[in-house]
């Protein structure tokens, strides 16, 4: 990436880091994305390229409305879910304290960050605090396994207080239920190259 393209800051987490995109005027509208989960702790390199590619960028694309980004990785995506979604919910109320004004969040996540994103919101819920999250967002979301469903109902299932969203590309199977959501979105194929969608990331901003 070019060094206009940089984070303008990083954040260590205590299971893992987060890069910030945002403009000279400091976080004014910030958009929290969680990484997918994979094994060993999150490229933050690789996914950036993904998320600020040739064909699309979702990093453009917010600037060019005046969103800024917060990118969530794992110290080892593999991590239980609760383990990761205590990087997100750091990274989310890190942001929100670092905020200029009080715009509320847009917090969501890829693949099975989505997932460790609704874990981190309905778990803040559940401990009475305000995670400053307008709204949820799924993108490709993973299903959760049996387990984690009956840990995440014993917290109250689905975060209540923001605006859930899902967004499916075309090939992805999906597994969570368009009911779940206040809106939903299946899209056309990603053809690979940027992780998010033209089609898809202009109906999440």
């Amino acid at each position: 990436m070019a060094s206009d393209r940089e984070p303008s800051a990083q954040w260590k987490l205590q299971s893992g880091q987060a890069w910030v995109f945002a403009s000279g005027n400091g976080l004014i509208r910030p958009l929290v994305l969680a990484a997918d989960g994979q094994d060993g702790p999150t490229d933050m390199a690789a996914l950036m390229a993904g998320l600020d590619h040739k064909s699309y960028s979702f990093l453009s694309a917010l600037r060019s409305v005046g969103q800024d980004l917060v990118v969530v990785g794992y110290s080892d995506g593999n991590a239980e879910l609760g383990d990761n979604a205590r990087a997100v919910t750091e990274g989310v109320r890190r942001t929100a304290a670092e905020r200029v004004g009080d715009t509320r969040l847009t917090v969501g996540g890829l693949g099975r960050g989505a997932l460790m994103t609704r874990y981190s919101l309905v778990r803040m819920e559940m401990q009475r605090m305000d995670h400053q999250a307008a709204v949820y967002f799924s993108y490709n979301g993973a299903a959760p396994s049996t387990d984690e469903v009956a840990e995440l109902d014993r917290m109250g299932g689905w975060p209540r207080m923001p605006r859930l969203l899902k967004a499916v590309s075309g090939e992805f199977k999906d597994e969570l239920n368009d009911d779940d959501f206040d809106a939903n979105k299946v899209g056309a194929p990603n053809s690979g190259g940027a992780l998010i969608t033209q089609e898809l990331g202009s109906w999440i901003i």
